[in-house]
């Protein structure tokens, strides 16, 4: 493996240990059971990062799935798993907030991307694009930070579930966090919070109907009820899903 891959390996590996903690398990089971049967579909993940879902949804039968990040260390990451682990996935570098339309996808994911909006009509493009790429009948499904989040709760008793989040700044239209991943070594990153209304809104105005927030699932694991009763009461994200109408 060339050095320069060795160092995409090293970006790889931190970013997707954040899908292994308790967090982490918790949204995986959280999203994919709020997806259909994927067996057949063509699938865009958009904000694919190291093209962890990508492969999720390969191996839960897709048969056409595209990843597409604006970082271009994330994206060679995933392309070298690609090339070690063939599984057919077509991965691009394009910015989410200026996606192109790129196909008509039976479904159309973006994880952790809409928090990231510049402003709320940046927000709102951001909708438009994704639904800009369903197919009539096509589901959208986004993984954000939970707009009704217990401030009382994420810094602090959150951390059993592997990570905190921390207000940084004031909440104008959205609030800005410190997310501090726990374990060795630890690391954090910058995210944004919004208000409730904000992203089930912006699907609305791009014009997906039947927007629904999941239900929180938590891993049936041997770690019980009580260990997962906060993370279920007040979970650091929220999944949305909304439909592209089949006569648009």
């Amino acid at each position: 493996m060339a050095e320069s891959d060795d160092q995409y390996d090293v970006i790889g590996k931190a970013y997707e240990r954040a899908k292994f903690i308790p967090t982490g398990l918790a949204e995986q089971a959280t999203l994919l059971s709020a997806l259909p049967d994927l067996s057949g579909k063509a699938v865009l993940d958009v904000a694919c990062g190291t093209g962890f879902y990508p492969r999720k949804f390969v191996d839960l039968g897709a048969a056409r799935v595209v990843g597409v990040d604006s970082s271009h260390e994330m994206v060679a990451y995933a392309r070298s798993v690609e090339a070690r682990e063939s599984r057919g996935i077509t991965y691009h570098r394009v910015d989410a907030a200026e996606l192109p339309v790129l196909g008509e996808f039976d479904v159309v994911t973006a994880v952790w991307l809409l928090g990231y909006a510049d402003d709320p009509a940046a927000l709102d493009r951001m909708a438009g694009n994704l639904a800009g790429n369903l197919a009539p009948g096509g589901i959208l499904a986004v993984v954000v930070p939970n707009p009704d989040a217990d401030w009382d709760v994420l810094p602090g008793d959150y951390g059993r579930y592997g990570y905190q989040v921390v207000q940084t700044g004031e909440l104008t239209f959205r609030m800005p966090v410190s997310v501090r991943v726990l374990g060795k070594p630890p690391f954090a990153f910058d995210s944004f919070f919004w208000p409730a209304g904000a992203f089930d809104g912006a699907l609305e105005r791009a014009g997906l109907t039947t927007v629904t927030r999941q239900p929180t699932v938590v891993p049936d694991d041997d770690r019980g009820a009580e260990f997962w009763a906060t993370l279920a009461r007040s979970p650091s994200f929220a999944v949305f899903t909304a439909e592209r109408a089949a006569d648009r």
